[in-house]
């Protein structure tokens, strides 16, 4: 167990940016209740930080860390800015002593997470918020798993397959909307999507190795790919398939994940919000997906705290994310073996 450093009670906590996604960030910390207190929140982008602060009654404003530190006395830092700016983040606050929540990746890339985890060893707690794998089915499904209940696992198969990054019937792109950095992104639908669906596959079947990938840019105007599929091996050699795409006509814009596991005792799937066990004795449960995209922060956040406070390990720690990181890196490596086929 590492060492307890005083903190204060309430936790006091920093937000480091104001996107999109730190609304969930923030109702995750709020749902923790007297444990925590949000004192700050900080951003270059001033009016979506004192949007997000009086939404959330947060009494400070900042436009950057040196102003931030400078001013607040805080016991840990939650990242949620572009991945660009992790690096200075986790630094900046691990040479106060700080312990960060940072969300995936660590930095755009596995060299530069690595070496960012080298030069702030020792100095505070480290935690990559990869949040898909708290979401509540699977986290029960792992207890299946756990318990045995599918045996070995002989072939997966994960798949996010929407029509986000095309025009609905208003003509709006709805990942746009929600996520306007990612039209712009050179490593789009691996590094910031399929990321979480990876991370999932090693926390559901253990320690996988890329086999082979494929990616296509398939939209002029988005940078990245939008098209990928991943091929890999557990270390016996089943089976992973992991695909995806944001460019599907006919597809919801934010359907739910299909996964699908054949064990040598039982199968599972979870399709339509529903996880089902397969077998000589089946059941299943049913899921609210906006309930369960909440809780996947909600229970990050609480894992982080209950760490903090009890000196335990964190389930997603420096080295469980570049794990997943370097799965990440080889699939790139993997895909550039074959020219990404761009449309007009």
């Amino acid at each position: 167990m590492a060492a307890l450093r005083e903190k204060s009670k309430p936790l006091k906590v920093a937000l480091a940016g104001a996107g999109m996604i730190s609304w969930y960030h923030l109702v995750g910390w709020r749902n923790l209740g007297e444990r925590v207190r949000v004192v700050a929140v900080a951003d270059p982008d001033a009016a979506s930080a004192a949007k997000r602060a009086g939404e959330f009654s947060i009494p400070h404003v900042y436009r950057d860390a040196d102003a931030m530190f400078a001013a607040e006395a805080i016991d840990a830092l939650d990242v949620a800015s572009p991945r660009q700016t992790h690096a200075a983040w986790v630094e900046a606050a691990a040479a106060r002593g700080i312990d960060v929540l940072c969300q995936k990746p660590l930095t755009p890339t596995f060299a530069e997470s690595e070496a960012l985890v080298r030069r702030v060893k020792g100095k505070s707690r480290l935690m990559a918020h990869e949040n898909w794998r708290f979401r509540p089915w699977y986290r029960e499904l792992k207890r299946w798993i756990a318990a045995g209940e599918l045996g070995d696992v002989l072939l997966a198969r994960m798949a996010m397959i929407t029509s986000g990054m095309l025009p609905d019937t208003s003509g709006r792109r709805p990942s746009l909307e929600r996520q306007p950095f990612m039209q712009h992104e050179e490593r789009l639908m691996i590094a910031e999507v399929l990321i979480h669906h990876l991370d999932v596959m090693r926390f559901l079947c253990g320690e996988l190795s890329v086999v082979a990938a494929r990616v296509a840019r398939t939209i002029a105007d988005v940078r990245g790919e939008t098209v990928a599929a991943i091929f890999l091996e557990t270390a016996s050699a089943a089976p992973i398939e992991v695909i995806g795409t944001m460019a599907a006509p006919g597809y919801p814009s934010r359907p739910p994940d299909r996964l699908e596991i054949v064990g040598s005792r039982a199968s599972a799937t979870y399709t339509d919000s529903e996880l089902r066990l397969l077998g000589a004795a089946p059941r299943s449960r049913s899921y609210d997906k906006d309930r369960g995209y909440q809780a996947s922060f909600d229970g990050v956040i609480a894992h982080f705290v209950d760490c903090l406070e009890t000196g335990a390990p964190f389930e997603t720690d420096a080295a469980e994310n570049l794990a997943t990181l370097r799965l990440v890196e080889d699939a790139y490596a993997a895909a550039n073996l074959h020219r990404p086929r761009t449309k007009a």
